[in-house]
Formats: structure tokens, sequence, C-alpha cells
């Protein structure tokens, strides 16, 4: 549930410490009132940027967003890292709201743990930007998102695009996947099993990441290619799992992989014409968008419950036209 200026207000009223760094404060009233805070612009501000996985080079390029904005606002960000943990992930935000931050930027490990973080920043008076993968319930400003459904749709027309080129028009397509706890996660696997079955072909049980590593990713794709020897395609959720597939496939003509998300690695892999296609999300971008967000609800102003960033298809045959945008708003670190 997105959150109101008057819930931020009343909850910033029962938490008596609470201190807005670089805001100035105007003293009670007579009556005993609580002081009404007002922010002159972000100068000053200290943000925390809570984030899934510092290993994850998304996650990376989306604090790069966040630090650049920060920067230009004359404010600070610190980052916590809560590595894939649900409990280090409230510990941070926990020790974030100690060290009496202006704000939080929260991306979750997933949609069913960020509410802990939510309760806790909301029963302090601290206002949260989401920053992708979203939330079960809880207050918060804002949800800085893209449309994983349409994104992964692209990628799984590009998947049957190249498979009926290159003479499959019938057979199976594996999935390794993102956690499924994730919206994000359920939406690209929606988003990518539609237009893939639409056109006839068989899509296998998901593979779920739990480490994200290009290590787990060799392994499901080893553990695929043994139960399903005639498995013509791969969508991989996450940049990781691009590359770990390819390592399994090492040159073979199939699986033809189409990815979600957007690295050096995964570019340099189009550009060769190892993966077929990738939709991008912007993280450079979403990054800059939730400190925005949380630098305007400071100073006072409106602030959308949800703001959407486009994603990218990069294929093998944009990809040369679209690589200096791709390197500006995809990755960066």
């Amino acid at each position: 549930m997105r959150v109101s200026k008057p819930i931020i207000a009343a909850a910033a009223m029962a938490a008596s410490a609470l201190v807005l760094t670089g805001c100035s404060i105007d003293g009670a009233d007579s009556s005993g009132a609580n002081p009404e805070i007002t922010v002159a612009g972000c100068e000053g501000a200290n943000v925390a940027y809570i984030t899934s996985a510092t290993s994850v080079a998304f996650w990376r390029s989306l604090s790069v967003g966040i630090q650049d904005a920060a920067a230009d606002a004359n404010a600070e960000v610190t980052v916590y890292d809560s590595d894939n943990s649900q409990s280090k992930q409230l510990q941070n935000a926990q020790d974030a709201i100690t060290a009496g931050v202006d704000a939080i930027i929260l991306s979750p490990t997933d949609t069913a743990s960020a509410p802990a973080v939510l309760d806790a920043a909301s029963a302090a008076g601290v206002p949260v930007i989401i920053a992708d993968i979203g939330t079960d319930s809880g207050d918060y400003v804002s949800l800085i998102k893209t449309d994983n459904v349409a994104a992964a749709e692209g990628a799984g027309e590009e998947l049957v695009a190249a498979l009926q080129a290159a003479g499959f028009d019938e057979g199976e397509v594996g999935i390794i996947g993102i956690s499924q706890t994730r919206q994000n996660g359920k939406d690209r696997t929606e988003g990518f099993s539609g237009p893939v079955e639409a056109a006839g072909y068989t899509i296998v049980p998901l593979l779920e990441s739990a480490d994200y590593t290009r290590s787990e990713s060799l392994g499901f794709t080893q553990d695929l290619l043994a139960g399903h020897p005639d498995l013509l395609g791969i969508f991989t959720e996450h940049d990781e799992a691009t590359q770990g597939a390819l390592t399994a496939i090492d040159g073979a003509e199939t699986p033809i992989v189409v990815g979600f998300d957007g690295s050096p690695d995964t570019l340099a892999s189009i550009k060769a014409g190892d993966v077929a296609a990738a939709a991008m999300q912007q993280p450079v971008l979403m990054g800059q968008e939730a400190f925005t967000a949380a630098c305007s609800f400071l100073d006072g102003e409106d602030v959308d419950a949800e703001i959407s960033v486009e994603t990218i298809l990069v294929t093998t045959e944009n990809v040369l036209a679209i690589e200096d945008q791709v390197q500006d708003t995809v990755f960066k670190e």
C-alpha cells in the first residue's frame, strides 16, 4: 500500500527521537504540539539504500544511479548490503533508522520480506521508496518498477522467432528463474510463457535460483540438458543465469538462449550471436528515479505511487545501434 504524507506525519509524531539531516525544523508551538518538518531541497539529506545483494550487477548499477543523483543534490547515501538474507535486510533497516536517515530506498530480497522493513520504518517515521521487486503489503511512498510481464513477453517472442527461423516448430523450452516469491519473478515467468506456449512449445518445470551465481545456473542447465536432451531453448531470468547457461551449452546450436536484464557480458554475448535477445531493465535510471522520488517527498511534493521505467529489448539485430544507451542506463559501476 502506498503511504500518504499524513500517515508519515503521524508516524513521525510518534517517534520522539526522529532527526532529519539537512531539514529545517521549526520549534513546537505553545500547545506542545510536535514540530512541523520542512525540507529545503535535498542538500545535506542522508538516504539509506538497502539493496538485496551487491554481488549482483543489477543492484550495483541501481546503486550507482542513486549515488549519482545524490551527488548532484549534495546529499549523502549509505549503501547497506543484505546478501540476499531477510534477517540481514531487517537488521540493515534497523541500523539505518538508528543512524537517523531521512529516507530509505529499499530493493528487497523478495516481496514477502519487505513488509517487516516497511513496518520498522513506518514506526520510526522514515519514508520508504521501493526500487524494484515490490512488497506483499505495508506502507511506502512510491514503487519504482518496470513492466516485467511485457518485457519478458518480448523475450519470449524473440525466442519463438529464433526457433521458427531455425526450423523448430515444436519442442521443449526451459526456464532458469529468479525467486518466484518475488512478484517480478512471477511476472517474468508469466510474460515469457504466454507467447512461447501460444506458439506450440512446451515449457518444462522451472528451476529457481537461490544464490544467483553462474555456477548454480551452470548446474541447472546441465540438469535441464540431462533431463531434456532435445531442449530447444532456455529463458534466463537474470544475468548470471545467462552466462552459466552459455558455459553449459558450449556453443551448441540448441538450446537457444534469451535472457532478462543486462550486463557487459550479456551485451557481448548478444553481439557475438550466442544470446538471441535480452529484455533489459535500466537500473541506473531506476536508481535516479528512486532518489528523485525520495527527495521530492522530503521536499513536500506529491509523488506518484508507482513510477515505471521502460525496458530495452536488445537483439542481435539492434545491439550495435543501442549499445551506447545500454552502457549508460543498464550497467554502470
